[in-house]
């Protein structure tokens, strides 16, 4: 029952966006129609949903996409952007090739959102191109997340490998075929792109790496900083209620404050112009929709429906096997974050994998529960990357699967041909 609940409320989603409703209203809408089934109490479910807006979580993940947005466009004011695009293009030699790098890149920073920052460099690669903004967000969106499997400063990466206890360098080692898989399979999302952006440019100019490296500067700023800052935190001690959302977004907050000093400086932007670009009602908006993103969650938590879904998939007595690959999918699709679907299945399938591998290596059964969950949650309707790259191409939602969801099913066919070939082998 929680399950089919929570699916009919996915699909008023979907169909309340389709019909023009505001996202933000639609999810808001959705909170309290989860929170009205779940519990009997109508003043509890006002409550629950009003906390979602203070909790530290969505106080620190707002705070990250105003800075988010900000240095996106100071980047785009300055002409940076552009000059990244455009150097980019060189080294690389073809704009088809630089749609798919670009949001690659930027998704080596796990930043909450950060489709949105790669949004504006896909848009300009394709120059004076028509490309559909659905195909645009479904590039940006696929591209954006092909490290999320291994890449260690993944808050799901590091849950995973708390729990299951293995090491970094066996988890990662094991999970980067997942990566490789996901890279291929996103080819598929470029059909039907204009011949013109397949075609290889003129040698890049002499020291335009080296002008690449220089003007992708704001992109390393955050990661040094965010580094030094994750070191520092750990020396300091905060109250309860804030410690783990201090941890999660201080780092990245650090990074992207200094990263925006630095950019306004990089393109001498003068004061009253930087002042104007925070009366830019989009910075807002998309906090807004940030925020609502963290409120449904919060619901879905608050109310218990992940345990409750995982108590009817193991009540129905499925297989072993199809209840890992399964339960982490549909975590991922009902939180959409990598940590929701990994925090809230794999206690649960651990003990499954290891009762399967019968004393042998449950790397194989961690491979299909992560890639599964991995999948599950680009799906899902309320991933907040998903969510933010189509409202920056003003794309709908269907479109942007009908791009990659042949890109998913190859993906998770390949997952499964992995995890069989890897307990064949004996791993």
């Amino acid at each position: 029952m929680a399950l089919f609940t929570t699916l009919c409320v996915f699909a008023g989603i979907l169909v309340a966006t389709r019909l023009g409703a505001p996202l933000f209203a639609a999810l808001l809408a959705a909170s309290l129609l989860i929170g009205a089934a779940f519990t009997s109490d109508a003043g509890r479910t006002l409550t629950v949903t009003a906390e979602g807006f203070i909790l530290p979580t969505t106080v620190g993940l707002a705070l990250v996409n105003i800075l988010q947005v900000v240095l996106s466009a100071v980047m785009q004011q300055g002409g940076q952007m552009r000059r990244v695009v455009d150097l980019a293009g060189q080294v690389l030699r073809r704009p088809a090739v630089s749609m798919v790098a670009l949001p690659a890149l930027i998704g080596l920073l796990p930043m909450p959102g950060g489709a949105l920052f790669s949004a504006p460099m896909v848009e300009a690669s394709i120059g004076e191109h028509s490309v559909p903004g659905h195909k645009l967000s479904a590039v940006n969106y696929w591209f954006r997340h092909i490290w999320e499997h291994w890449w260690p400063l993944y808050p799901g990466v590091l849950t995973a490998v708390a729990l299951t206890k293995l090491s970094f360098s066996t988890f990662m080692s094991f999970q980067i075929p997942l990566g490789i898989f996901m890279t291929l399979a996103g080819l598929l999302v470029m059909r039907g792109i204009h011949p013109d952006l397949h075609k290889a440019r003129a040698s890049a100019d002499r020291g335009a790496k080296r002008e690449l490296l220089w003007m992708t500067s704001s992109i390393w700023v955050i990661v040094l900083v965010a580094i030094l800052v994750g070191r520092l935190l750990g020396l300091v001690s905060f109250g309860a209620d804030w410690q783990k959302a201090i941890d999660k977004f201080g780092p990245i907050f650090a990074g992207l404050f200094i990263s925006v000093i630095w950019t306004v400086f990089l393109n001498r932007m003068n004061g009253r112009t930087f002042r104007q670009l925070w009366l830019n009602k989009s910075i807002y908006t998309m906090t807004m929709l940030v925020a609502s993103v963290m409120v449904f969650q919060h619901v879905l938590e608050a109310t218990g429906v992940p345990g409750m879904i995982a108590s009817e998939l193991k009540d129905i007595k499925a297989p072993l096997i199809l209840v890992i690959a399964l339960l982490p999918a549909i975590a991922g699709l009902v939180t959409g974050l990598a940590v929701g679907f990994v925090a809230t299945s794999f206690p649960i399938i651990l003990p499954l994998a290891a009762e399967l591998a019968q004393g042998n290596s449950i790397l194989p059964y961690v491979a299909l529960a992560y890639g599964f969950g991995h999948l599950g949650q680009m799906i899902s309707p309320i991933h907040l990357c998903y969510i933010v790259s189509n409202q920056y191409f003003k794309a709908g939602f269907g479109d942007v699967y009908k791009h990659f969801l042949p890109s998913a099913l190859v993906t998770g066919c390949a997952t499964v041909a992995y995890f069989f070939a890897t307990r064949w082998l004996g791993f």
